[in-house]
């Protein structure tokens, strides 16, 4: 057979092939459209009983259905490989949980491995709580004395008082929750915290808190 012959066969084939495929298609588009045009019509007659407007669904041109159809096959094909691959991997992971098997200690390995472990002491934390202690007549005299040689022109002093003499009153008065010696200095009482955390003068019928400004240390 020549090679014309072999070509015009060929020729042939392909042409009987493409008209068989154009004609499948033809009948599948008319499938559609007949399938849509139902669609339509169904929905007409119930959007004219609800007396609403009827939108219907427009009719793609063949080209358009089978551009459509093709994308619609390679998704298809795409989430039929990822299938595959979840199923292999479900597949591998329970061969592989029913083959594992844990290894299993000789006496003298678990001996040794509870000998490496060891036992550790409880931590315990090596500080001391500590809470602000209670201090003594003394040392809150001498911070009484302090606070009047700072603060004696903001008290209302001509002079600094601190150089007089500043006596315990053998009393304890409790100020905002807090004990606090009495005292009596510059013709004034004063009460100071057992903690020396704070200062207070009393005028007016209450203790007023002393404000410390312009400080300016004379003891060591």
């Amino acid at each position: 057979m020549s090679k014309e012959k072999k070509l015009a066969k060929k020729e042939k084939k392909a042409a009987k092939k493409a008209a068989k495929l154009e004609k499948s298609q033809a009948a599948a588009y008319a499938k559609l459209v007949k399938k849509i045009d139902k669609k339509n019509a169904k929905a007409e007659k119930k959007a004219n009983k609800k007396g609403k407007p009827f939108v219907p669904t427009p009719v793609p041109t063949q080209e358009e259905a089978f551009a459509a159809a093709g994308g619609s096959k390679a998704k298809k094909i795409i989430l039929l490989i990822i299938l595959i691959l979840l199923i292999w991997y479900l597949i591998y992971f329970l061969v592989m949980w029913f083959q594992y098997t844990p290894p299993v200690l000789s006496p003298e390995e678990e001996t040794t491995a509870s000998a490496e472990i060891g036992e550790y002491d409880r931590y315990e934390n090596p500080h001391k709580i500590t809470t602000t202690p209670d201090y003594s007549v003394a040392e809150a005299k001498a911070l009484l004395k302090q606070v009047l040689h700072d603060n004696w022109k903001q008290l209302g002093y001509h002079g600094d008082p601190s150089s007089g003499s500043i006596n315990y009153t053998s009393r304890i008065t409790n100020i905002n929750n807090s004990d606090c010696y009495v005292f009596s200095a510059g013709g004034r009482t004063y009460a100071v915290s057992v903690k020396l955390s704070s200062v207070y003068m009393y005028s007016g019928g209450k203790y007023i808190p002393v404000t410390f400004k312009n400080t300016n240390y004379i003891f060591n």
